[in-house]
């Protein structure tokens, strides 16, 4: 293999080396952005339960329990 062609490849082998550093660091940002996503969509589910628990137990509203409604 003569000098050329292997400079060549060495070439390629960095393009390719500094193609792949950038896709994972893409991949970790996105990673991480997800991963907050996921913390916040968790803690608003949590909330969500206990709001409905909440509701459960007391009626379901501030007012209380509303009355029937009236049968005709």
């Amino acid at each position: 293999m003569d000098s050329e062609a292997l400079q060549k490849r060495i070439e390629d082998l960095e393009i390719r080396l500094a193609h792949q550093e950038y896709t994972q660091e893409e991949q970790a940002r996105v990673q991480l952005e997800l991963q907050q996503a996921n913390t916040e969509l968790r803690q608003q589910v949590q909330w969500l339960r206990a709001r409905m628990r909440d509701l459960e137990e007391h009626g379901g509203g501030p007012e209380g329990a509303e009355p029937p409604p009236p049968h005709y």
